[in-house]
């Protein structure tokens, strides 16, 4: 072979090279940019055209591929030992393909809440599982496989934690950037919310547990955005249609040190349109009742924050008891009154008061209106209690409530909620939380939160119950998260 031989082949080479680099690198950005749709109130289908069926685990993302491990329930009520782990996997998180068991000769018990996480140290992927030999002796298994598919092999299906004396129920599992891996769990007893470190492996525990976080939870998640450690969990929920909150939970550090920071899925009290309905007179009106002393409060949340300075109120004086038939008394009606205000706003994990300015009282036929003025104020949470105090009456009749910015209305978008202690406050979507995967997008990290949507399924199957998949989490400046709302479909 000549040089000038040598030379065209070495030519051909690097062209094909070349031409096999550029077309690799720009089927990464296809794939890395393609435009992903969730739809929430269809069911999500297998390759196969059936539901899918994996319920009370986690969506995690390996490489390019999402796995779907969940709860295998077909046709039962969900406390049988029919229940076995299943993965899906998909590209895009629209086509999946049904991958098969986890765990193909369990021991016989009743099974919830499957987990994996990828093991860099030894590369194993890892099954932490929640389950009962008989209900209700939760303990928890952990399992590994060389395949994120499984089958996975039982290193230890009755793994000792911190807190095994009174019982394993829900957890989470979640491996930090150093790699370390945590376990956020509950016990039966008083569902007991607290964190443990894994070891190196994620087989064992170290017996590191931060302490008791919450009570009466269960369904934990646990995430890190920005330095900053999430937990998540809610009160106890037992497959209910009606759905569980969404407890947000912040610290700097893993284990321990977390400030509750409001709940993202339920709404604050009882929604209000009336007074935020441009009517300012009138019988269409919010009663605001007083209880042991204590008047219930109006709660104003906004999509993003909003600059503050006033706040008008007009209360209706027109539904006063009447003097009827007593001519000693010289009133026909009690005399008017107004009662004294108190404004709050939401700070990371605590209501800050803010001292008005000024405060004024306007008074016409059938209505007063007050005004108070205060410093600008840049908030999404704004709360306004009346005080019993030196006010004769239990009930106070709102027409409106307008918040302005320097004269400017910035309260039409806003939502109004009637808060107290007496007052339920809902689910904002009808799901228990499962977990919050992390998405990797052209913008950065995005995290979606997934809920089961116990009952939901038209057929009454419960396997066939639907997932709720939240469009990306918003978070504040602080890093508070701003509460949901339910979105039939959207993209990413």
């Amino acid at each position: 072979m000549n040089l000038k031989t040598s030379k065209s082949i070495n030519k051909i080479c690097f062209q094909r090279h070349l031409f096999f680099y550029v077309f690799m690198l720009l089927s990464a950005n296809i794939v890395a940019s393609q435009t992903i749709t969730v739809n929430n109130v269809k069911p999500r289908l297998d390759t196969d055209g059936h539901i899918v069926d994996a319920h009370d685990g986690r969506l995690i993302q390996f490489n390019d591929t999402f796995y779907w491990y969940g709860t295998r329930y077909g046709n039962t009520n969900g406390f049988t030992t029919e229940n076995h782990y299943v993965c899906y996997s998909s590209k895009d998180l629209k086509v999946w393909k049904k991958e098969g068991r986890l765990l193909p000769n369990q021991p016989e018990g009743v099974y919830y809440r499957p987990h994996v996480v990828y093991n860099k140290k030894t590369k194993r992927y890892v099954l932490w599982y929640n389950w009962y030999p008989k209900l209700w002796n939760g303990q928890f298994g952990v399992a590994t496989s060389k395949s994120p598919t499984g089958p996975f092999k039982i290193v230890n299906s009755n793994v000792k934690m911190f807190r095994s004396d009174v019982g394993l129920g829900d957890f989470g599992l979640f491996v930090d950037d150093d790699q370390s891996c945590y376990l956020s769990y509950n016990t039966i007893q008083n569902h007991q919310v607290s964190v443990e470190k894994l070891d190196e492996d994620y087989t064992v525990s170290t017996m590191e547990n931060g302490g008791i976080i919450a009570e009466h939870m269960e369904a934990g998640t646990q995430f890190k955005k920005n330095g900053t450690y999430y937990l998540m969990t809610d009160y106890t929920c037992c497959f209910c249609n009606y759905g569980s909150g969404a407890r947000v939970y912040m610290s700097d550090n893993p284990l321990n040190g977390y400030q509750f920071t409001g709940n993202i899925n339920r709404y604050a009290g009882k929604s209000s349109l009336v007074i935020n309905d441009g009517v300012t007179r009138g019988t269409l009106y919010e009663t605001i009742e007083k209880k042991d002393s204590i008047f219930n409060a109006v709660e104003v949340q906004f999509s993003d924050k909003k600059t503050v300075d006033n706040i008008k109120m007009h209360l209706f004086t027109g539904n006063r008891p009447e003097n009827c038939g007593d001519v000693s008394n010289p009133r026909v009606h009690p005399k008017i009154e107004t009662p004294n205000f108190k404004i709050f706003t939401w700070n990371f994990s605590t209501w800050d008061e803010i001292n008005p300015e000024n405060i004024t009282v306007l008074k016409s036929a059938l209505q007063e209106q007050v005004s108070i003025d205060f410093n600008g104020i840049h908030t999404h949470r704004i709360k306004i209690v009346p005080i019993a105090e030196n006010y004769s009456f239990d009930k106070l009749y709102i027409n409106e409530i307008a918040l302005f910015s320097e004269e400017v209305l910035v309260s039409k978008a806003a939502s109004f909620f009637i808060t107290g202690k007496t007052i339920p406050k809902k689910p904002i979507i009808p799901a228990q939380q499962s977990y919050v995967t992390k998405l990797q997008t052209e913008n950065g990290e995005k995290f979606m939160w997934i809920g089961d949507l116990w009952g939901s399924a038209s057929d009454n199957v419960k396997g066939h119950d639907y997932q709720y998949w939240s469009k990306p989490l918003e978070f504040n400046d602080d890093g508070t998260i701003i509460p949901m709302i339910w979105e039939d479909t959207w993209k990413l």
